[in-house]
């Protein structure tokens, strides 16, 4: 425990630095090229959702590249400034900071695609923080002790080394020296997991098209649209969106709402059929409520990574014993981008969407 926590520095730790410089400028200049080709290719074999799997590289390629950020930057600082090692500290908190997010946003990122190919639920009324460490777990426990907690743990090290011999959380020439090695291993150990992690989630998108295949179809385009829709519908069901079965309709102010989503159409956007039966209402309570559970549903489209762009939410309202009444709104995802940036998260922004017709009613 002792040899842990004093560890020793090597004898030509200069030309350890002056090496570190030159093998991580060319691996940075390496890596860098592979994610610009890997991201521009698109994943384009990928038929299950290019999206997702992008984002989870995407996080991977982040983990890679702030490593060797930090790994040109650290041995240029000490080889060339005399007084170097605050500014190495306040670097190395840079780094510790977008390391670990871009840590936890891979482990979130595939949570979230093992939670659509399982039935690992995320309950609908957990906000954007809840959420994101729901994800995170639903790795599960192993996963996240082997694969995640020694990540952190080897981060928070050098600043263990500097508190045993400092008392500080500025690094000293050991810390700054174990900040640098440990970086290095695990860059290297990324490297080599970079095409077979390519592999892992090919493996995944051929299992989850396996599952969704169908053979019917004859256009490409239109059997990726099913599976995105099939992956969609069951992103909205493990979201809390019980709805969606018949069985189970949600209670909407006096009466009930339930969802009929046409996952069996072929064509390029996400069509929702929302039937509302209400008695004693008015018609400005059935409007203020319609906007707002379609403002609580669009919220879960848009967290969606599925690679569809357009929804359509179709209501069908019965109030009593009168004929069905309608609302009509179809969204696409830059209007939600607009609609769900931060400051600007209100029900009512769904009725000033550009294509939204509403019954004489509800007008």
């Amino acid at each position: 425990m002792e040899t842990i926590l004093n560890p020793p520095l090597p004898i030509a730790l200069e030309e350890f630095y002056t090496l570190l410089l030159s093998v991580s400028g060319v691996l940075f200049g390496i890596a860098f090229a592979a994610m610009l080709f890997v991201l521009q290719s698109g994943f384009s074999s990928f038929k299950f959702s290019r999206r997702m799997f992008l984002e989870l590289y995407l996080h991977f390629g982040r983990q890679l590249l702030y490593s060797l950020a930090y790994l040109t930057a650290a041995p240029f600082l000490v080889l060339f400034f005399s007084d170097s090692f605050a500014m190495i500290s306040w670097l190395y908190a840079l780094f510790f900071l977008y390391f670990l997010r871009a840590t936890l946003d891979y482990a979130k990122q595939e949570g979230y695609i093992l939670t659509i190919h399982s039935n690992k639920p995320v309950p609908g009324h957990y906000g954007p923080i809840r959420t994101y460490f729901r994800y995170i777990a639903n790795r599960g426990a192993l996963k996240n002790t082997l694969f995640l907690l020694p990540v952190i743990l080897f981060l928070v090290y050098p600043y263990a080394i500097s508190i045993i011999e400092t008392g500080s959380l500025y690094l000293t020439k050991t810390a700054i020296f174990y900040s640098c090695l440990i970086p290095l291993l695990y860059t290297l150990y990324k490297i080599t997991k970079f095409i077979p992690e390519f592999f892992v989630y090919t493996g995944m998108e051929m299992s989850a098209r396996s599952q969704n295949y169908s053979e019917e179809q004859s256009d490409e385009q239109k059997r990726q649209n099913i599976i995105e829709k099939q992956a969609l519908s069951k992103f909205l069901t493990n979201h809390g969106v019980s709805e969606l079965n018949v069985a189970t309709p949600r209670h909407f102010i006096d009466g009930d709402i339930s969802v009929n989503f046409l996952d069996k159409q072929d064509n390029d956007e996400a069509h929702f059929n929302v039937n509302v039966n209400v008695s004693n209402v008015t018609p400005e309570q059935v409007r203020s409520n319609v906007l707002e559970y379609a403002h609580a549903l669009a919220k879960r489209l848009h967290e969606s990574k599925v690679s569809i762009n357009t929804f359509v939410l179709s209501f069908h309202i019965r109030i009593g014993n009168q004929s069905s009444r309608n609302i009509f709104l179809r969204v696409s995802r830059n209007e939600l981008d607009k609609i769900f940036a931060i400051g600007k998260d209100r029900p009512e922004d769904m009725a000033k969407l550009k294509n939204v017709l509403f019954d004489e009613l509800f007008r």
